[in-house]
């Protein structure tokens, strides 16, 4: 055998134990608030509002199909092999809709871009700014958040939760993180129902 084919031969070797060896990756996703933690309707006779729901940002060390968390409040580390299973502001928009449609007075929740003829009583947008496990295995979700009536300006407000999980088990860390983005779903939507019975249309 040449030193050519002898190369080639230990190359392919080399690489055929680095796929025998690496891990398998695991997909994860948020899950909905359950439906037994759903609210009734409103009042007979009364109009639902038509609630529009902007895609939620998030900041850019959590814009990567890794699950992130934090080693350090400097230091945070990519599980290669823990993963999204859809890119993370999708999830959290989807996510986001289904429990306001599950906890608001309303299940009339559209997803921006919404069509120009469709009708939005009030607007919700939410921007992210933590959302990982810490050091000491606790999710962190820190957002500001907004919710603007045909009536009147945005109200911008801030929210926090904190939430026991794990910093090795990434089922947990998926499961306190859906937690969480439920407990924000509630203050949303406490908001919207304190909102008049129908605001005028906007666009």
């Amino acid at each position: 055998m040449n030193i050519r084919r002898l190369f080639l031969f230990t190359l392919l070797m080399a690489l055929g134990g680095c796929f025998r060896n690496s891990a398998p990756i695991h997909f994860y996703l948020l899950e909905p608030v359950a439906a037994t933690q759903t609210v009734s309707a409103i009042s007979a006779g009364v109009e639902a509002p038509v609630v529009g729901l902007r895609q939620v940002r998030i900041p850019a060390y959590l814009d990567r199909p890794q699950i992130v968390t934090a080693l350090s409040n400097q230091e945070y580390k990519l599980a290669e092999d823990q993963r999204w299973a859809e890119r993370l502001d999708d999830t959290v928009t989807r996510v986001l809709a289904e429990n306001l449609s599950n906890l608001a007075p309303t299940e009339r929740i559209v997803i921006h871009p919404w069509p120009a003829q469709q009708r939005v009583d009030a607007q919700v947008g939410v921007t992210i700014q933590e959302f990982h496990a810490d050091a000491a295995g606790q999710v962190r979700l820190s957002a500001l958040w907004t919710l603007t009536a045909a009536d009147g300006g945005p109200a911008q407000r801030k929210f926090s939760c904190r939430q026991p999980a794990s910093t090795t088990d990434y089922a947990r860390i998926a499961a306190a993180q859906s937690a969480c983005l439920g407990e924000l779903s509630r203050a949303i939507a406490e908001a919207v129902r304190a909102l008049p019975d129908v605001a005028p249309a906007t666009r």
